[in-house]
């Protein structure tokens, strides 16, 4: 089939779309650099002068393995950055790809493809929600496949479509959640009989008494199906889902860009459509979108993330004109602009990528300073990027682990990932630390653990930790926002200096 210029061009606009990352060294990604120094030290792991192979071990009975596997196979042949930028690239060209073809099969107008050019930079990128972007360009083929299953059913195909759900469980089971709920949610709306709707939705519910095995062993082992998240009900939800739907941050500007955006394909003639299993699908997303929970199955940011699928679910229940012959007011401006914004905003984000990168630059130069396999505490005061308006920082010395060979806390090793640290692990800092750098205790928290505290804040290092170390520490160098200290530990042969201390804890 021969391609027509505007379809080229598309496609082309797709592997551009991924452009941004080019214009900066580190991803703007909040968790990204976790998720990095997990397959980074998983790497490390097989090697026998890493240090710190009493600090962790490999967990294979955990979910989000997929998005890792991927990541841990590019990381053989390419340094980690490079690998995870590679695959969330991918991912961010994939994404409006895959969704262009769900628009195709429901016969839905080629120009309204151009408002998937920058879905894949929302709030599931801004956080850094590395497996479940890896997830999207997997979910939205699955989608694909299982609406054209769902309108002609057939044994093989169901038999595909079993393999894929249970594929989709190990890259993230709130991914394939959501996979088999609206697929079963769109059979079961069909206008088959109900036998043969219960048949056809077999291949979206078989996953199920695995999903339940797994979810009764881990709640069996201290994991929360639910916690002390807010649920995050609010009147403000239409507005991130407006916002984040088109790859911007949150906020009431950025949600009216939005919506006026993805009004030009209704004001050039578009349509809902009456076909109920589609509405039921996106009806279905849009109640997860505003009454969904924040905290779920040890998940912050729970619907949230989900904006990622806000235009492709659009694109399913909107229709063309029964008449393709009305003319429409100022329509060879609309389409233009149709065009036009999304490509705006893909170029915009690479002045925001760069100018991150610029902002960012303090941690290179203190980075450079640091010696290879050490143990580095994050003190995070300011977490905020000026450019993004995100705590962009949070988890930002994980690249010195991820990078180095090192060991970085806080470390989402704590939680129930591939990577964990051991229970006897020489570990002395709260899940929330992160969040609360300022509550650090010396004894507590045990300060002579670490080589270096690495610092972002206009002001350098608490005084307070200076004040009541029990070892020097020793001022390195700062850039930017960037402080880097050494920590002398002493005489290992004398019993009360940190070096001393440090030898008996990790003897413990």
């Amino acid at each position: 089939m021969k391609l027509s210029t505007e379809r080229i061009l598309f496609y082309a606009f797709c592997v551009l779309a991924a452009s941004p990352l080019l214009f900066s060294h580190y991803p703007p990604m909040v968790d990204v650099p976790q998720h990095a120094a997990a397959i980074a030290t998983l790497n490390n792991l097989s090697l026998p002068d890493f240090p710190y192979h009493d600090l962790y071990y490999v967990d294979w009975v955990r979910p989000y393995l997929g998005g890792y596997l991927i990541l841990w196979g590019a990381s053989q042949f390419l340094p980690i950055l490079v690998a995870i930028k590679l695959l969330i690239a991918l991912a961010v060209i994939a994404t409006p790809f895959v969704a262009s073809l769900i628009r195709a099969h429901f016969g839905g107008d080629p120009r309204w493809d151009w408002l998937l050019l920058p879905i894949g930079y929302g709030f599931a990128f801004q956080w850094g929600f590395f497996n479940f972007i890896i997830g999207a360009p997997f979910v939205l083929l699955f989608l694909l496949s299982a609406f054209k299953y769902a309108e002609a059913p057939r044994l093989k195909s169901g038999l595909w479509l079993a393999l894929f759900s249970f594929a989709l469980l190990p890259i993230h089971l709130l991914v394939a959640a959501f996979g088999c709920g609206l697929a079963f949610l769109y059979v079961i709306a069909g206008r088959l009989q109900w036998k043969q709707k219960l048949l056809a939705a077999l291949p979206f519910i078989s996953p199920l008494p695995v999903v339940i095995i797994y979810l009764i062993a881990w709640v069996s082992e201290g994991g929360q199906a639910s916690g002390e998240g807010p649920w995050g009900l609010s009147i403000y939800r239409p507005i991130e889902l407006l916002a984040t739907a088109v790859g911007l941050t949150s906020g009431r500007i950025n949600a009216v860009i939005a919506l006026l955006l993805l009004a030009l394909p209704f004001l050039l003639g578009a349509r809902i459509t009456n076909d109920r299993p589609r509405q039921m699908v996106f009806l279905a997303y849009l109640l997860w979108m505003m009454v969904g929970p924040n905290f779920i199955l040890g998940n912050f940011f729970t619907y949230n993330r989900f904006s990622l699928y806000a235009v492709p679910m659009l694109l399913v229940i909107m229709t063309k004109p029964a008449s393709t012959t009305r003319s429409v007011k100022y329509g060879s401006l609309l389409r233009a602009l149709l065009a036009v914004v999304p490509v705006t905003l893909i170029v915009l984000l690479c002045f925001q990528f760069a100018n991150f990168d610029k902002e960012s630059q303090g941690y290179r130069d203190i980075e450079a300073r640091m010696q290879p396999q050490k143990r580095v505490l994050g003190l995070i005061y300011d977490n905020q990027s000026a450019i993004f308006r995100l705590p962009m920082y949070l988890h930002f010395a994980s690249w010195y682990q991820a990078e180095h060979s090192g060991a970085v806390d806080f470390s989402f090793s704590q939680f129930g990932l591939l990577v964990r640290h051991k229970p006897d692990a020489a570990v002395a800092v709260s899940s929330q630390f992160a969040w609360q750098p300022g509550a650090f205790d010396w004894k507590t928290n045990k300060g002579w653990l670490y080589d270096y505290f690495l610092v972002r804040s206009e002001d350098g290092i608490d005084s307070k930790i200076i004040e009541t170390a029990e070892c020097t520490v020793k001022y390195v160098t700062h850039s930017g926002s960037w402080w880097l200290y050494e920590i002398e530990l002493g005489d290992k042969d004398d019993p009360a200096s940190c070096s001393a201390k440090r030898t008996a804890e990790l003897r413990q």
